[in-house]
């Protein structure tokens, strides 16, 4: 799959939906292209929609070691008590 058919995807995708989708990928340790594109197409989706995603990465890359959460409607936090301060 090319990245325009990724971002496309994800584009429709609520960012609760779009957070689950990164975590799937968290713990995943396997490579190839089609997935190194997908998760790039995450990164992008994560700018498009202006997240604050300090805690897991920068302008040019994402850490996929912890599950994420999304924190008052923007912030991407590691914190597992995240989800009881939304």
């Amino acid at each position: 799959m090319e990245l325009n058919e990724f971002e496309k995807r994800l584009k429709g995708l609520s960012n609760e939906e779009l957070v689950n989708s990164f975590n799937k990928e968290v713990g995943n340790s396997g490579w190839g292209t089609a997935r190194g594109t997908y998760l790039a197409a995450i990164h992008d989706e994560f700018k498009k929609r202006e997240f604050d995603y300090s805690e897991i990465g920068d302008s040019s890359s994402l850490s996929f070691k912890e599950k994420i959460y999304l924190k008052d409607e923007k912030k991407l936090t590691v914190e597992d008590n995240a989800k009881s301060h939304r």
